[in-house]
């Protein structure tokens, strides 16, 4: 689900947070790793179960008007509930598992959200001449714009995530592109395929980060020796805290990641730069690094086989 660009953006904000803490723990700047990552899981269920709750909603709202013995007065309430993706999602395990295990009770603690959501739902025009069960296409077509016009580009939603937790922040586009893709692909005539992520301390991605953040923790005044010299104008004490991070960063993966192209590495810390660092840090790392590349190259430091991944 996670990206390495992701994951070497979650590297960089343990190794700013220790770099302000200055402290040299290892372990506990994993746990913030770590930690940082099953958050963006938690996101994850955490978006993906808006889908329960507002079926919940419908469903409560027709059961208020069955014991006020009225006609049902929301139509929309029956669409919803009558909407098999909808209620594949209030219904599935999984998610309701996760989200009581994480404790991620949200949309419970602030059900305004999803008040919210259900009304942006409702009065949207799109959504309006939707009858359920016409077509399996029909009907996911509902639920796959009820996620695109009104959860992902929700200013709301993305003023709630910053003040709940930061680093959501920076996991929603990624989270939001991930959701995206999977309901599109979701059959509901083969719900027994369906991978929902799952946090693992083993994957592939987790342990890159890991890696990378311990070589930069333990190799850090080799890394800093590398840098002097290859700043022209510039002294370490001037150099932004977060270009000399991802310096240190870069190079470690051009010096200890054998499977990682040297451009790769380079493009990745440019980006990251771009939107992290200040309007000028791209040009200066991307100097500093095709310096050190090249001298590296010469003096037949770089060790690369294999095409990488990013």
């Amino acid at each position: 689900m996670l990206t390495r660009r992701h994951i070497r953006i979650k590297v960089m904000q343990s190794l700013y947070s220790l770099s302000h803490e200055g402290k040299q723990n290892l372990n506990d700047q994993v746990d913030f790793f770590t930690e940082s990552v099953k958050k963006s899981f938690d996101l994850y269920y955490l978006l993906i179960s808006v889908f329960k709750h507002i079926y919940a909603l419908a469903q409560n709202k027709i059961q208020l008007e069955k014991k006020l013995q009225r006609e049902l007065s929301d139509s929309f309430a029956e669409k919803i509930v009558k909407n098999p993706y909808f209620k594949f999602f209030y219904e599935h395990k999984i998610i309701s598992d996760y989200v009581k295990k994480r404790k991620i009770n949200n949309w419970e603690l602030d059900s305004e959200y999803i008040n919210k959501f259900y009304i942006d739902l409702t009065t949207n025009p799109i959504f309006l001449d939707y009858s359920p069960g016409l077509s399996n296409e029909n009907d996911a077509l509902f639920y796959i714009n009820f996620f695109k016009e009104c959860i992902a580009p929700s200013d709301m939603l993305y003023d709630y995530l910053e003040d709940k937790q930061l680093t959501w922040i920076d996991d929603f586009p990624v989270i939001n592109t991930h959701i995206l893709k999977q309901i599109k692909l979701l059959d509901i005539e083969k719900i027994e395929k369906i991978n929902f992520p799952v946090f693992n301390l083993k994957s592939e991605e987790t342990l890159f980060g890991i890696e990378l953040l311990n070589k930069v923790i333990f190799k850090s005044d080799l890394l800093e020796s590398e840098i002097k010299g290859k700043t022209p104008n510039w002294e370490s004490d001037r150099i932004a805290d977060i270009d000399f991070i991802l310096l240190k960063m870069a190079i470690s993966e051009l010096l200890y990641f054998e499977q990682i192209p040297v451009r790769v590495t380079i493009n990745e810390y440019l980006e990251i730069a771009k939107d992290y660092s200040t309007p000028k840090s791209n040009i200066f790392i991307n100097g500093v690094l095709d310096n050190i590349s090249k001298d590296f190259e010469q003096n037949g430091r770089l060790n690369k086989s294999g095409r990488g991944l990013l």
